[in-house]
């Protein structure tokens, strides 16, 4: 075992005994102590020294907030302070704080609850024995709502979470008379309701001070948590991404799912990810529902995500919801800001790389609010330094939105996202080439609320993505590869009662594919033979329900139906594939399909269904299954990650569609620690027409680039496990991922299996994050994964005295292991309190310099000083030598953040 690898080992067993061992000492000491009390008519006095005694810490509070003399009558045994002090001040709504030694208590603001009631009685006069509750949650501060906070009846499991807008119904019987709101990082708020009638209840939630511990008790907290759990789905909060080390400092929505058990990345310097065995087009991002189909900025080191503009993000590696549909494997759905209703406020940050600045506020108070986020790169000087010829290097990013809050039945969102990157250089010939690429979504929203219980959402969006590769900037010619996307879309939720949710929809969509084409001038240059462009419409239709069908048991079934048509004007090639053979092209049946004519078509029925199993608190049981379809696909036979070259073609009478069919078995444990839980996944997953390529396949300016594609079958199956604490001084995460990526096309490989470049069978990374300290935070990440295959030599032969290789197998060696651990430390300038914030970030990428090749080389030799020499020296005998690629060690960085 090299040092490399017992460093690794060490590194991996050192971090998991941290986080074991690493719930806030206070916490577990104090907080965790079991307190017995049994009085009856004591004072509160009494009780108070009791509990002080027995935790070994002291009270501190205002006699004007505590009546030391009130009589109280009180019995628990061997419980924790946390559930003594919520018994004790359950009815007295006082909040408590532990610092250091002592335990603060104080009055639990009161947060403004909006409730307006319509009181519906019979013809007898008497009040319904039901009624509904519904609404919106928000943030106190900025106004923006809150996905998938939870509320539920406090000590029962009845309860429900909120939809992608905020949005909640629950339908409650007369006896009901409070409700409890929760949210990840943000305090409880429990509210009387009454049973007069149907009532709009809005909570407005604020965040937990972040360097003080405070808690909140309600009776029953925490435990409804079977409407919110889902097999194989992840949260990931921008609070945690902000904090996480990052390449130059420059924070990366995408590149921080690394982090993530299943959730593969290429290596350094790359956002390329793969997602339990599937490949790269396998994973849809969505900004705001909208496909953003080659999120990298510089040939793939960073991501198109600003952070700032990020409000919320899901991942979903199976168990999909049947109102997501288009690819394999994931979905990274990705929810942006909407906009300050109260104030107005700026946010943004100044790195090595880049900066950015966000701004947001109401334009009409209560009704209008806007955001606005923007990026820019300024790396062309230091580029300039390296390479004297290039003439100018960025990227850049907007992101915009308004939001317009009508009544209360209606609500509007418009929002504009826009990604550029652009690359030029100068010529010896005096031209000049270069690289630009953009992303751009336009997106149109309507939520109407046609009753308490029916929500709505129409969505008008388009998508492009434009790549150009310029021969000549000058003379304006380059070649370039488009696709379009115009959507449709109706979403429906219907909260029937607190046991039954019924979501349907449909959408109609139309495509538009450019595999590339070469443009001399500006205007569009004939070679001969037609590389057509393609024209394909989608409908789709859905139904998903929930069932609660007791206070342990939860059910969710729903079925996906899809269309898919090919529609003119096109021209098609049909080709007949034999035994890999190339085919004259004089033998190859072409067909002309004019405008509008229907003339290939596509069907896929995708049911899902998953249960969810919680016997008590602190044991949850998921499974599911899950079938999905793809109708579009990325063609490229290059695995490099340093490139943007994204030429996406449908499925159609040459390429047939692809189905996936996911089984996934899960558990989770929620320990007596608070916020500490375990969690192990396995899953089973068949792919069927996956695409490979030939060998030597031609991909450019090819009209029979179909003939160059080969389709077979997938097999991916592995266990995830994740230890997770989310709350305390201390938090993180520590995953570990057993996995298996395999697939068979018949005519390679010999038609034997062989493992796919996801095939990542080791895979184990751990997040940290310690608040040591009021303005300080430390965080670290820890990555190891087993290398990436590739295709060595099985042999060689010398022609015209040059050795070369042959490639017999598929995928027959692998990359080092690759494993890299970064920090970051987080200090905070300004005083918490304080509306305005700024903070520095001092972060190191990869700590102790470890050098993971990206690629291998077999085409350079050695002369006798042992330098590599390009081309080979004819008059010694000429051996192949293999080189390895890398692309940086340490890379320490220092970035600096405000907002206010």
């Amino acid at each position: 075992m090299n040092s490399d690898i017992r460093q690794a080992l060490w590194l991996k067993i050192s971090l998991l005994l941290l986080l074991l061992c690493a719930a806030d000492p206070l916490a577990a000491q104090q907080e965790h102590l079991p307190l017995t009390l049994h009085f009856d008519e004591k004072t509160m006095r009494t009780v108070l020294d009791s509990i002080e005694v027995q935790s070994g810490l002291s009270f501190s509070y205002s006699s004007r907030l505590i009546d030391e003399q009130e009589l109280i009558t009180i019995h628990l045994s061997q419980v924790n302070l946390e559930q003594a002090l919520g018994e004790l001040f359950r009815k007295r709504k006082v909040a408590f704080k532990v610092v250091e030694r002592q335990i603060v208590l104080k009055r639990a603001r009161r947060l403004r609850v909006d409730v307006q009631a319509s009181v519906v009685a019979d013809s007898s006069g008497v009040l319904p024995v039901r009624f509904t509750v519904s609404g919106y949650v928000k943030d106190a501060l900025n106004g923006e709502v809150l996905i998938g906070a939870t509320v539920t009846i406090p000590g029962g499991t009845v309860g429900t979470i909120t939809n992608n807008y905020g949005f909640y119904s629950m339908t409650l019987r007369k006896e009901v008379r409070e409700l409890l709101c929760s949210y990840v990082g943000y305090r409880n708020l429990a509210i009387p309701v009454h049973a007069v009638g149907n009532q709009t209840v809005h909570f407005t939630l604020e965040k937990e001070v972040a360097q003080l511990r405070e808690v909140t008790i309600y009776s029953g907290e925490g435990e409804n948590i079977i409407r919110t759990t889902r097999s194989s789905e992840e949260q990931l909060h921008p609070e945690a991404v902000r904090k996480m080390p990052a390449l130059f400092g420059e924070k990366d929505v995408i590149k921080s799912l690394a982090a993530v058990p299943g959730i593969k990345f290429f290596g350094d310097g790359s956002t390329i990810f793969f997602v339990r065995g599937g490949s790269r087009d396998q994973n849809m991002i969505t900004i705001d529902e909208a496909p953003v189909y080659n999120p990298t900025h510089l040939l793939g080191y960073f991501s198109t995500i600003v952070p700032d503009a990020v409000k919320d993000v899901t991942i979903y590696k199976g168990d999909f919801p049947a109102n997501y549909g288009g690819r394999l494997s994931s979905l990274i759905d990705i929810r942006t800001k909407d906009g300050n209703m109260n104030r107005f406020g700026m946010d943004g940050s100044v790195g090595l790389l880049s900066s950015r600045l966000s701004m947001e506020g109401p334009l009409w108070k209560e009704h209008i609010s806007f955001f606005m986020s923007g990026r820019r790169s300024y790396i062309t000087r230091p580029f300039q330094k390296w390479n004297k010829n290039i003439q100018d290097l960025h990227f850049s990013d907007l992101h915009l939105k308004l939001n317009y809050h009508i009544n209360s039945k209606n609500r509007v969102f418009y929002s504009i996202y826009r990604g550029e990157d652009n690359f030029e250089a100068e010529q010896r010939a005096g031209f000049s080439t270069g690289i630009n690429w953009t992303n751009s979504t336009t997106i149109l929203r309507w939520n109407h609320l046609f009753s308490d219980r029916l929500f709505s959402n129409l969505t008008l969006l388009g998508s492009r993505y434009d790549y150009r590769l310029y021969m000549n900037i000058q003379e304006n010619d380059y070649w370039n590869s488009r696709i379009d996307n115009l959507t449709l879309k109706y979403d429906f939720t219907h909260y029937i009662n607190t046991g039954y949710t019924l979501r349907f929809g449909f959408l109609a969509a139309g495509h538009f594919h450019d595999p590339g084409n070469i443009y001399l001038g500006g205007a569009e240059w004939d070679p001969g033979y037609d590389l057509s462009v393609k024209h394909t419409r989608e409908y789709a239709a859905y139904v998903s329900n929930q069932f609660i069908i007791n206070n342990e048991l939860s059910v969710r079934a729903g079925l996906r139906f899809t269309v898919w048509h090919n529609i003119g004007p096109a021209t098609e090639y049909h080709i007949i594939q034999a035994n890999g053979s190339d085919i004259p092209r004089d033998s190859i049946a072409v067909r002309e399909y004019p405008g509008g004519e229907v003339y290939h078509q596509s069907f896929a029925v995708d049911p899902r269904i998953s249960m969810v199993w919680q016997p008590d608190a602190r044991n949850i049981f998921k499974l599911s299954y899950s079938r999905t379809s793809q109708f579009q696909y990325l063609i490229t036979n290059s695995i490099s990650p340093f490139t943007s070259l994204e030429v996406w073609i449908p499925s159609g009478p040459n390429v047939p569609d692809q189905h996936a069919n996911q089984y996934t078995i899960g558990y989770t444990r929620r320990t007596a620690i608070s916020g500490l839980s375990f969690e192990i996944e396995a899953y089973y997953k068949k792919m069927k027409n996956l695409i490979d390529y030939r060998d030597h396949a031609h991909m450019l300016m090819n009209p029979l680039v179909e003939e160059e594609l080969r389709f077979g079958e997938g097999l991916a199956y592995g266990l995830e496990t994740l230890l997770k604490k989310d709350h305390g001084a201390l938090t993180g995460w520590i995953s570990y991922t057993l996995s298996r990526a395999i697939s068979e096309v018949e005519e390679i490989n010999g038609g034997e299996p062989y493992p796919t470049y996801s095939d990542r069978p080791h895979d184990f990374s751990a997040y940290l994050s310690w608040a040591f300290h009021p303005k300080l935070t430390l965080t670290g990440n820890f990555t190891y994964m087993t290398g990436a295959p590739f295709s060595t030599p099985t042999g060689f032969y010398y022609y015209d005295n040059h050795q070369v290789p042959i490639y017999a197998e598929r995928n027959n060696d692998r990359l080092p292991n690759y494993h890299r651990l970064d920090v970051a430390l987080n200090w905070q300038l300004s005083k918490p309190e304080r509306r305005s914030m700024h903070e520095l970030i001092f972060s190191v990428y990869n700590l102790y310099n470890r050098i993971n090749p990206v690629a291998l080389h077999f085409n350079k030799t050695l002369n006798e000083q042992g330098d590599f020499v390009v081309p080979v020296d004819f008059y010694t005998d000429p051996k192949l030598y293999s080189t390895q690629y890398y692309l940086y060690g340490i890379v320490p960085s220092v970035s600096y953040h405000f907002n206010f």
